[in-house]
């Protein structure tokens, strides 16, 4: 059996399912590099100020996650998963945010 290779267009499983998450609330959907996002918020958690570790993985609580600022749920009209939307914060930081501004 062939493998498929990842194209273009190839989307992995968690941006697939931000994608459809993006339809359903009617909101606008980029891709967007998680890793260009952390950097450009220097690996400081934007919700509390505190740095983010790296070697931590998920799902621990202090290992990094995408925050989206203006949340999809608030549906059309919100800015939706753009770069400019979203910024790194920590696991726990983003769970206790939930879908507020």
């Amino acid at each position: 059996m062939a493998r498929r290779r990842r194209g273009k267009g190839w989307l992995s499983r968690r941006e697939y399912a931000l994608k459809r998450r993006c339809e359903e609330w009617g909101v606008p959907y980029e891709k967007v590099s998680r890793a260009a996002v952390f950097r450009r918020n220097g690996w400081i958690c934007q919700l509390c100020g505190n740095p983010v570790d790296r070697a931590i993985r998920f799902p621990k609580p202090l290992s990094a996650s995408l925050d989206h600022i203006v949340p999809l749920s608030h549906g059309p009209g919100t800015p939706g998963h753009v770069a400019a939307n979203c910024q790194l914060a920590h696991l726990g930081c983003n769970s206790s945010k939930g879908n507020r501004v």
